[in-house]
């Protein structure tokens, strides 16, 4: 059994390692890839903000306003006019869907799109807008939180200081550190810090005899442990999941510190064995106040930073502002590709569809065009089929660089042809309700483990 555990315990480490760097989340206020978008009050006239957009020097800005048929086809053409005599059928539904893409969800606000090139132009964009007493709210790439990952270890290095064996405390908390790296949330962070004491406490019992037994029936560590699972799952169901990795890829360090340690003591002529058991060794080291204060302290810290950092982000879904954007969640009322392709195809096959035959295939369509031959002069007919599938798809998503204006669709583009249409907050940032909960059950326990231990104290005296 320990040879399997000796091969298996590096690859857990480094695999967990890995995959918590691949799928790492990092707070971003941006909605769109190549996009930076700018809303104002719906009340605001159009012509005012196109006019600061053109003083700005912004080129290609998407505005609801600036916004025509999304189809290469002649205005004079059969098709645009049997479109515009049946405009408010379901079948061209998606026109009215695509206006939805300027408004936030409440309809309070009405969105331009702005290249990404022009940061500086929007900057000043808003600053003008902002000057004409337009209020005005721009998504933009929310700045890296450098603070969590840093107090997580600057608390990691202080329980380093304190911990009686320091070798695999230190490969311990390499994990939880990365995890917290990668993933800098403040439920993620007060997870981390129970983590990090309970690593503490494994580290202290390193090698003594029932060392894990003693872990599991001193309760403190396991309720810490569920607690701070519950917490990184308070945060995103991804965190949750990377949370119980690292965890694993923690007992993978652990246990390759162990094999690493035999190997050599078994190098050693004379090697000292601990004659204490788990149970007759602090968890603490004799460092009770110091060690619980600490964690404490960096857990009461990351909740003053939520209220100082992020108080206009906590809210309840209800209350965010939301906008439209690339979400996994897909929106009804916002335009979708596939609504887009299916709008194309009616538009092109309506004036040709025939109106007796209900029960014909609608994803064929086939009719004649009369077309003079150049040398004999004679008119010839000609049979045309059109089929609904992933070449005419394939057509309509390439042909949207080709509409001569700056259309919505190119915004959607540039997300990619998975783009789903849904709404998504301004910023990553947001903190939830229940993870603010979680944060204050991780320091109320940490507090009630204090507390016990003083009135233990008390009463042994």
């Amino acid at each position: 059994m320990n040879k399997y555990i000796k091969f298996s315990a590096p690859f857990v480490f480094l695999l967990s390692l890995i995959l918590i760097l691949v799928f790492k989340t990092v707070p971003s206020g941006k909605l769109w890839k190549n996009y930076s978008v700018v809303c104002v009050p719906v009340q605001t006239p159009d012509s005012t903000v196109m006019s600061a957009i053109n003083k700005a020097g912004i080129k290609n800005a998407v505005s609801l306003s600036g916004q025509y048929l999304p189809i290469s086809l002649s205005e004079n053409s059969v098709e645009v006019s049997m479109l515009r005599l049946n405009y408010t059928s379901a079948e061209y539904a998606y026109l009215n869907k695509r206006n939805a893409m300027f408004y936030d969800k409440s309809q309070t606000y009405r969105l331009y799109y702005i290249p990404g090139i022009y940061s500086s132009e929007t900057v000043a964009l808003v600053k003008t807008l902002e000057s004409q007493g337009i209020e005005c709210i721009k998504d933009s790439s929310a700045d890296y939180p450098w603070l969590l990952p840093f107090i997580g270890l600057l608390l990691a290095g202080m329980l380093f200081l304190f911990v009686k064996n320091k070798i695999p405390f230190a490969c311990g908390a390499v994990i939880p550190l990365v995890f917290l790296y990668s993933n800098p949330f403040y439920p993620v962070a007060t997870a981390t810090c129970l983590s990090l004491l309970c690593l503490f406490f494994a580290s202290n019992l390193w090698r003594r005899r029932g060392a894990v037994t003693s872990l599991i029936q001193r309760n403190s560590a396991p309720a810490m442990m569920a607690i701070a699972i519950i917490c990184a799952f308070s945060s995103s169901v991804s965190s949750g999941f990377l949370f119980i990795l690292a965890i694993l890829g923690t007992a993978g360090a652990l246990a390759s510190c162990w094999f690493v340690e035999d190997f050599i003591r078994n190098k050693k002529t004379f090697v000292p064995v601990y004659i204490r058991s788990a149970k007759r060794v602090s968890m603490f080291a004799g460092k009770v106040f110091t060690s619980l204060s600490i964690v404490t302290g960096a857990v009461a810290l990351f909740i003053l930073l939520i209220f100082v950092t992020s108080s206009n982000s906590i809210k309840t879904s209800s209350a965010k502002l939301l906008f439209p954007g690339n979400s996994n969640n897909i929106e009804t009322s916002l335009p979708q590709f596939e609504e887009y392709y299916k709008w194309n195809w009616n538009v092109k096959t309506y004036p040709y569809k025939s109106l007796n035959n209900y029960d014909e295939d609608d994803s064929v369509v086939t009719f004649s065009d009369f077309v003079e031959n150049p040398d004999t002069g004679i008119i010839q007919e000609q049979k045309i089929t059109l089929k609904y599938d992933d070449s005419f798809r394939r057509e309509v998503y390439e042909g949207i660089d080709k509409l001569q204006f700056d259309s919505v669709e190119k915004v959607m583009k540039s997300e990619g042809e998975d783009f789903c249409g849904g709404y998504t907050a301004t910023s990553s940032y947001q903190i939830n309700l229940f993870g603010i909960i979680m944060c204050f059950i991780c320091l109320f326990i940490l507090l009630f483990i204090y507390i016990s231990i003083i009135i233990r104290k008390g009463i042994h005296k």
